[in-house]
């Protein structure tokens, strides 16, 4: 059998983890993760990564949705019907041996719960190329070669991806060296470079220059970063965005250096507004606020703190955490296709109840009256949670007439001490709504004749952040910018 022709993207006799290192902090990474394939990974086969995938949406943009139903009945654990996710990643490149990064299409995580574990497919550049050492044609011959692929992630949560094929002796020693990440038994974690002390730098910089002292126009920026009079409600996060040049964003990735700003005026802080995708909420809006919600005046509301467990008496709703479980180790029949309904249990491993993890609200009779998929609340919960600084402000009335009269009624002013938080997971996330410190409470309106006057409200709250933040964040501290 002849010599194998590999392509730019297949990087041959490796001398080193550090080699490895140093691309990855060319390209901006922070971390790695490093995993040796077995003989019949190939880009059809599907590459088995973590066990977690929520861990991946730690590190890495993930966005979540459901990849469709389960047909197979020939595998282990097969249940045809059973619900796959998947994780699209949005931007992952290939390294070729130049140093050069080169998109890929559409990279994904797809998640298989009944295992569990989550398998990477879709390699395939924009351009139609990939790693010739990933192919069917190479994994099927009998000279294969060790190989291992690397996975890093800048602070925006871009994946940068090598494939070593070949190391070299030191190479192999130095992996065998490296940490779990994770607990994996097979994938390994390097780190690049300082948690995001560069950004923490720009962001206290810019923050002295144009904030510090300083009492400023209530206002928003424009897709130009031109200043535009702003009175509402999120006057003060949107006045810290323009002072600190962030055009206005919703995405998943942080506001500024990776690092997203939460603003409050008080302790109370709304995390996310993610509304249901699931229940009758998802399947008829009007037909849940006439049957769950109570009329005031010509509009049906729907409010009421929810906490986990404790059924809201205005709505007669209880929020809970379930899951679908196949066998019945304390949970309640749910139908007859022998699956159970289980609460979540903060001490199991949560990626032994990820099939068909969920947040519900449900009446008395068990119907859900509104639910949150797994996949809806991991999309408001990943990198972009990984570094997070809560900045205290002030709001008072605008005592300048000239720019009152210009539509400017408040001046903003921020405290430079602020709540510093890092490394959160979906673990969290879950264990802090299981325990009651995030709660729900929505403030959606309907009318069922004039629709200009419906609105959709929903959020995810804490009463106190400086007490929460120690439930959502494996590391807090206060800083002064």
């Amino acid at each position: 059998m002849g010599r194998y022709a590999f392509n730019e993207f297949d990087h041959l006799e490796c001398p080193s983890i550090e080699r490895v290192k140093a691309v990855l902090a060319r390209h901006g990474c922070h971390v790695g993760l490093v995993k040796e394939l077995p003989k019949n990974a190939n880009d059809k086969n599907q590459v088995y990564i973590h066990s977690d995938v929520t861990l991946l949406n730690t590190i890495f943009r993930l966005s979540f949705s459901e990849r469709g139903r389960s047909f197979s009945e020939s595998k282990r654990g097969s249940r045809p019907g059973r619900r796959i996710p998947q994780a699209l990643f949005h931007r992952f490149g290939w390294v070729d041996t130049d140093g050069r990064l080169v998109n890929v299409k559409a990279c994904k995580a797809i998640v298989y719960t009944q295992y569990p574990e989550a398998r990477l497919s879709g390699f395939v550049t924009d351009d139609g190329r990939m790693p010739r050492s990933l192919s069917i044609e190479y994994t099927r011959r009998d000279d294969v070669l060790r190989r291992f692929m690397v996975l890093g992630a800048t602070h925006s949560g871009d994946a940068v991806a090598m494939m070593v094929v070949n190391p070299s002796v030191a190479f192999i020693d130095q992996f065998r060296g490296l940490e779990s990440y994770h607990d994996s038994r097979v994938c390994k974690a390097i780190s690049v470079g300082a948690r995001n002390e560069s950004g923490e730098a720009k962001l206290k910089a810019l923050f002295r220059r144009n904030v510090k002292n300083r009492h400023l126009l209530g206002c928003r920026a424009d897709k130009h970063l031109n200043k535009i009079p702003f009175n509402g409600t999120q006057v003060h996060g949107y006045t810290l965005e323009h002072a600190l040049e962030i055009a206005p964003n919703s995405d998943k990735k942080g506001d500024i250096f990776g690092i997203e700003l939460k603003c409050l005026t008080r302790q109370k802080v709304t995390l996310f507004t993610p509304e249901a995708d699931g229940g009758l909420y998802a399947r008829s809006y009007p037909e849940f606020m006439m049957t769950y919600g109570y009329l005031k005046g010509e509009d049906y509301r729907f409010t009421g703190l929810h906490r986990a467990y404790c059924k809201n008496p205005k709505t007669g709703l209880t929020l809970k955490i379930v899951w679908t479980a196949e066998s019945d180790l304390c949970g309640t029949r749910s139908g007859s296709d022998a699956t159970w309904t289980r609460q979540y249990n903060p001490e199991v491993p949560i990626r032994k109840q990820l099939n068909n993890l969920q947040v519900v609200l449900e009446d008395d009779a068990g119907v859900v009256a509104a639910s949150w998929s797994l996949e809806r609340l991991l999309n408001c919960w990943g990198v972009k949670h990984q570094q997070v600084v809560y900045v205290r402000a002030v709001k008072s009335e605008n005592p300048d007439t000239e720019t009152r009269r210009k539509g400017f009624k408040w001046v903003i002013k921020y405290e430079p001490e602020v709540l510093w938080c890092s490394e959160t997971s979906s673990k969290h996330l879950f264990d802090a709504i299981h325990h009651g410190i995030i709660f729900l409470d929505p403030a959606p309106k309907y009318n069922p004749i004039e629709s200009k006057r419906n609105k959709r409200r929903t959020q995810w709250r804490v009463n106190n952040i400086e007490k929460a933040a120690q439930h959502l964040y494996a590391r807090t501290q206060k800083k002064n910018l």
